[in-house]
């Protein structure tokens, strides 16, 4: 038989081989491009892009996954991130060997600042408080950026109680309002002046304490001020003087007051009579009176150093029996001393007159020393062994000289030659 010849394709059957085999590339990429993004999808989809945290607090990897791979890392170096300051940064994360992904971490304040109010008591006519003071233990993550009264300084000029917001704001704009209770005094009462007696007697160069007796009082203020002027006032000229006192409290308030002070001078008849005027005029024949007063009140000066020996013990009211216990038992203490000085130099026709220490923050402790009139001017001069100096001016004097100055004559401001003490053993 005859074998049956083969038929060859014809150019039909050849473009249904093709178009069969694209369908089928087609088909399977089709099938690959779905599956891989279907995998993809699976590995993308827990990734969270954009987290956010508050100030001051902390993050991890765990933040970006809704469910984290067990090998999900950052790949971005995120060891330099200062989660205390708000800031917006690019991370990057991966998992697995292939797959990463871009993510961001914005680190924001929106926490208010915290504070306590301090409670403010002032009076009318005091500064209103400073917006610091009224609050305390502020706190900020980041700072604080202002203080502020929210609605300014209100007006309290008629008293009573307030209550003041303040509001305090930090670099973010975060704020917080703090409520300041403000108890505010209105006091239109002045102060009261007693004790201040007309017409007290005093003796040419005895000495006074302006403020014996006198008590201020006052209905808010505990310590109003007293100020006293008695700069007309002359130890060692008779007549008749006014001295004014004026106390001020806190809140403005004035009182003002005045007394008569009427001062005379014994005769000489009667001093002459007093034992220790005569005791001084025995010890004054044995002093030299030197070529001025200056010198004579030197020589004085050094004869009560070297033959008063001091003894801390109170006594003698007054100057006269202070002079005379110094006199005859030759020791005592600075009032009994600066009195043997002062009849002295009263005997001697220096003009004198005796200083008391006023309370100071040093001490308040008596002490006495004396004011010479000497060289046209008025000096000091201590004979206490403690504190010795002859002829000092006001601004040579130490702490422990404080005295009210408005109270004695205008003394002088040039310093004098002779201002050393001198003190030695007593003489025998």
């Amino acid at each position: 038989m005859k074998k049956a010849a083969r038929r060859k394709p014809g150019k039909r059957s050849v473009f249904r081989i093709v178009r069969i085999c694209l369908a089928v590339l087609f088909c399977l990429a089709a099938i690959a491009a779905a599956s891989i993004a279907a995998v993809r999808d699976f590995y993308t989809k827990p990734v969270i892009t954009d987290v956010t945290i508050e100030a001051g607090s902390t993050f991890s990897i765990d933040d970006f996954f809704q469910t984290k791979p067990e090998d999900a890392r950052f790949i971005t170096d995120v060891s330099g991130i200062d989660t205390k300051i708000p800031a917006v940064y690019g991370l990057k994360v991966g998992f697995d060997k292939y797959f990463d992904q871009e993510v961001r971490l914005t680190i924001q304040d929106t926490t208010a600042p915290t504070g306590k109010a301090v409670k403010q008591e002032f009076f009318t006519i005091d500064p209103f408080p400073a917006v610091e003071k009224c609050v305390t233990d502020l706190y900020d993550l980041n700072g604080i950026a202002e203080v502020k009264f929210r609605d300014g300084i209100p007006d309290v000029s008629a008293g009573g109680d307030f209550t003041v917001p303040v509001v305090v704001t930090d670099p973010y704009q975060n704020s917080t309002v703090i409520e300041v209770p403000m108890h505010v005094t209105k006091d239109s009462t002045p102060p009261e002046i007693t004790g201040l007696k007309d017409n007290q007697m005093v003796r040419s160069g005895d000495e006074i304490d302006f403020r014996d007796g006198v008590t201020v009082t006052d209905d808010y203020d505990p310590e109003p001020v007293l100020t006293i002027d008695a700069s007309k006032f002359n130890y060692n000229k008779p007549g008749k003087y006014t001295v004014y006192y004026k106390a001020t409290d806190r809140s403005g308030n004035v009182t003002e007051k005045q007394i008569t002070l009427e001062v005379w001078q014994s005769s000489a008849s009667d001093l002459k009579t007093k034992e220790a005027y005569k005791y001084a005029d025995q010890i004054l024949k044995k002093i030299k009176k030197g070529k001025n007063d200056a010198e004579y009140a030197k020589n004085i000066y050094k004869w009560v150093c070297r033959n008063l020996v001091y003894l801390g013990r109170a006594g003698h009211p007054t100057f006269e029996k202070a002079a005379l216990a110094g006199f005859k038992d030759r020791k005592g203490n600075c009032w009994v001393m600066c009195c043997c000085y002062k009849v002295l130099l009263d005997r001697a026709n220096i003009p004198n007159l005796i200083v008391t220490r006023a309370n100071s923050k040093v001490t308040r402790s008596n002490h006495y020393w004396n004011l010479i009139f000497v060289d046209k001017g008025w000096y000091h001069c201590d004979c206490t062994p403690l504190y010795p100096f002859f002829m000092k001016i006001d601004s040579q004097l130490d702490e422990f000289h404080t005295f009210e100055s408005k109270l004695y004559p205008k003394r002088a401001t040039k310093k004098a030659k002779s201002t050393k003490g001198y003190y030695a053993k007593r003489a025998k």
